[in-house]
């Protein structure tokens, strides 16, 4: 299995302006909401996160960075009550996807903004004025991930908190190892048909080197399933999830295409027909610091030395009868 991984740096990856383009077209095309299955399903993920924190805390101003056409505020109305969420802005690069569902699915009591990302690493927020910050499926697009990790980290209060998903390096590996054998096979050699990803070693580094504090990720492997490699790709193209890279393959020649469609259907089927594609979801929260966080103590600050616990507890014959005892 070959994973494409990312590599931190300041170089652009993407372009920028044909991601643009993928979402105004997926917005134009799609007003009906068809393609957003998968970004509603994490970004309810994501926002059930934001729950599990402590009852007491509360965050009045919210910020959804790379929002699309709005899914986090479609999955906030109950967080909204728990965490007395009073302003939601919504920051977005496309202005068509921005705006595709204005107006709705807006939460009682709650202002909600709708303002243009114009510059990927510059947030239009004051520094030191924002409680949370949400990013759900928008990074992954992102060419300079620590450039914005730590504009997040300005923009956020002592104590605020980033809460992000995004995809990882084991998405969509059955399209990528089917297209490499098509392309090995007919043109021998392989082409990039998918963007690079973070690995989930990557982004405790990623959110630490920015500022914050107690950083902790998790994923998922979330698996869809579809009736053959061409309806994937439809659906890829209606989320605006297509490929934007720089050195992106403008085309594919058509008996390659048909050759990894078969690889797909030979290699990657289900007892019922259907083709299998992973999305490789990577959670993660890390903290703005505050004095009021949890701190590990000073180096030397412990007056009995573990060298001497182990020595003990190896000299210390092991009786069952104690063992789970309090």
């Amino acid at each position: 299995r070959r994973i494409i991984r990312r590599c931190f740096s300041t170089a652009s990856v993407f372009d920028r302006s044909v991601k643009i383009a993928h979402r105004r077209r997926a917005a134009l095309a799609h007003k009906d909401g068809s393609y957003d299955y998968l970004r509603d399903e994490i970004s309810r993920r994501l926002v059930d996160r934001l729950n599990d924190i402590s009852s007491t805390k509360k965050f009045p101003v919210a910020v959804d960075l790379g929002s699309f056409s709005g899914h986090v505020r479609k999955n906030i109305e109950q967080t909204v009550v728990h965490k007395d969420i009073r302003t939601l802005h919504q920051l977005e690069m496309c202005e068509e996807m921005l705006k595709r569902d204005e107006g709705q699915y807006h939460p009682d009591g709650v202002e909600i903004t709708y303002n243009i990302w114009e510059d990927e690493t510059k947030l239009p927020y004051e520094s030191d004025s924002v409680d949370v910050v949400f990013s759900s499926m928008a990074l992954h697009w992102i060419n300079d991930l620590p450039g914005v990790c730590k504009e997040v980290h300005r923009v956020l209060k002592p104590d605020g908190v980033f809460l992000g998903a995004l995809l990882g390096g084991e998405t969509l590996q059955e399209l990528r190892s089917c297209f490499a054998l098509a392309e090995q096979e007919r043109e021998g050699g392989v082409r990039s048909h998918l963007s690079p990803f973070v690995r989930d070693s990557e982004v405790g580094g990623l959110i630490q080197g920015a500022g914050f504090n107690l950083p902790t990720a998790d994923s998922d492997l979330l698996t869809i399933k579809y009736p053959d490699m061409f309806t994937l790709i439809e659906h890829l193209r209606g989320m605006g999830e297509t490929n934007g890279t720089l050195i992106r393959q403008y085309y594919t020649k058509l008996d390659t295409f048909l050759a990894a469609a078969a690889n797909y259907e030979e290699l990657y089927v289900d007892e019922d027909g259907l083709l299998e594609a992973t999305f490789h979801v990577i959670y993660f929260i890390g903290w703005k610091p505050h004095e009021s966080q949890q701190k590990p103590k000073e180096r030397g600050s412990e007056s009995t030395r573990l060298r001497s616990t182990l020595e003990e507890l190896a000299d210390t014959p092991f009786n069952p009868e104690k063992f789970g005892q309090s």
